[in-house]
């Protein structure tokens, strides 16, 4: 973007323009509560509508002249506005076979967005994430466009298999090298794996996908 201004004779510094998410990268890196605690410790004032605000004022100003950009917007949209970060997954995800850059495709993928969109799938899509309990815990959204989704994932030590389908969540607990106890929740429910035990958490009474 600084380029195209400068070849038009422009002064960048003259237009509030970003090339990528940066501040949006606070709401990426931490929780609430962790954003709540610095804010107070720095003396800035902090409301539950600022994440929306600060997303909303950024977007409309970021280029996105980097891929891990959409990422990004992605992991900060997927709780507040679930079919616009599905938007920019998929844009992430289709980056180097669609060269969306025109021409940095061939100088190499894009290592970085790759595992990106994993982790958009595991961590904001499914809602995988570990409570203070010790419990891995899913919380999946946009279930319509996740079915039949399916992924390993370690969790202390331990191969699992996650898979939705049928708004059902599957994990497999596989027997070789596991290192239990290991507890899986969805929603209220919580159970024990035991090795090579699969359990199904019916996901349709809990959970509903985003229009």
């Amino acid at each position: 973007m600084d380029r195209i201004l400068k070849a038009e004779g422009e002064d960048p510094n003259r237009f509030k323009v970003s090339k990528q998410a940066d501040t949006v990268m606070l709401f990426f890196l931490f929780d609430e509560e962790e954003l709540q605690q610095l804010f107070d410790r720095l003396g800035y004032p902090y409301d539950r509508d600022l994440v929306r605000r600060t997303i909303d004022y950024y977007d409309r100003r970021t280029s996105h002249g980097s891929t891990l950009s959409f990422i990004t917007y992605a992991g900060v949209l997927a709780g507040i506005d679930p079919p616009s970060s599905w938007d920019r997954f998929m844009a992430a995800l289709q980056s180097d076979v669609d060269d969306i850059q025109g021409g940095t495709t061939k100088e190499g993928i894009h290592m970085g967005v790759m595992s990106g969109t994993l982790d958009l799938l595991q961590r904001c899509l499914l809602g995988s994430y570990v409570t203070d309990d010790g419990v891995l815990r899913f919380a999946p959204r946009l279930l319509d466009r996740l079915d039949c989704v399916a992924f390993s994932q370690r969790f202390r030590g331990t191969s699992l298999r996650v898979g939705i389908k049928d708004e059902e969540l599957t994990v497999l607990a596989e027997a070789g090298g596991f290192r239990g106890p290991l507890r899986i929740g969805v929603g209220d429910e919580v159970h024990d794996m035991e090795p090579g035990e699969s359990h199904v958490f019916a996901l349709a009474a809990r959970l509903h996908s985003a229009p």
